[in-house]
């Protein structure tokens, strides 16, 4: 989905990327990824690249990029992504072993099923010392949707969203070291009052307000949306947050 920064007057960033929650989420894991990658060193392996709209707004420079939709992969820009690959992430992936230094995957892992194969491709292809970032949502995201409008409603989402793998970070810890990562670190982001904003927002009227007034909403959300990211960046406790951005250093 194409995203667009947006400054506001104040100097507040932001990305329009479709409809005001959609764009809540993506704005946090933007500015999180974007933060924590800085400085990271070169090669860069985007795992689940999708188009590449998301990545090319986190690095100028992408050595790899891999997805399981080749049409996705072709529409990368090639001044950022230097190869794709249409490849299921799951299988030995086609870049050499040892060959990044840095991997990150935004909003992928929660969908690959089943998770370890890909997790022991990924750490294949990664240098010793070199890292996997990776932002997904936790159970704290099924937890928070079902405090706001049940587990019905959540079970629905989640399938709709086709999560497979909503963890929590203990879960996560033992996976990534029982696959080869020696050092795992948590960061957890977009807070659940966020996602209780979030799940309203799926409701009706507001899907049809977002088709049929799309600029009205932005205007009515956007003090709403504000508030949402900067709480969502501030807490980053598992007991306060939806996701988590998971730091893995390869043994």
């Amino acid at each position: 989905m194409r995203a667009e920064i947006v400054t506001d007057g104040d100097g507040f960033e932001y990305l329009r990327s479709g409809d005001t929650k959609h764009s809540l989420w993506r704005t946090v894991e933007w500015k999180l990824l974007k933060s924590h990658m800085a400085g990271m060193p070169h090669p860069y392996l985007d795992l689940g690249c999708g188009d590449g709209q998301f990545g090319s707004l986190i690095c100028d420079t992408i050595e790899h990029g891999i997805d399981g939709d080749s049409d996705a992969v072709g529409a990368c820009d090639r001044r950022v992504y230097q190869s794709v690959f249409a490849a299921d992430l799951r299988q030995t992936l086609p870049i050499p072993d040892g060959s990044v230094t840095t991997a990150f995957s935004n909003s992928t892992l929660e969908h690959v099923a089943p998770l370890a194969p890909a997790i022991t491709s990924v750490c294949r292809a990664l240098r010793p010392g070199g890292r996997l970032v990776a932002t997904v949502p936790t159970d704290g995201l099924t937890q928070a949707m079902t405090s706001a409008y049940g587990a019905g409603y959540a079970s629905r989402m989640n399938t709709v969203f086709g999560h497979h793998n909503l963890w929590s970070w203990d879960r996560w810890e033992k996976l990534l070291r029982a696959e080869g990562f020696q050092s795992v670190s948590f960061r957890g982001y977009l807070s659940r009052p966020a996602i209780r904003w979030y799940s309203q927002r799926s409701l009706a009227p507001w899907p049809q307000l977002a088709r049929r007034k799309r600029e009205w909403l932005w205007d009515h959300d956007l003090p709403q949306l504000r508030r949402h990211i900067d709480e969502s960046l501030r807490v980053s406790d598992e007991s306060e947050t939806t996701c988590v951005l998971i730091d893995a250093v390869k043994g």
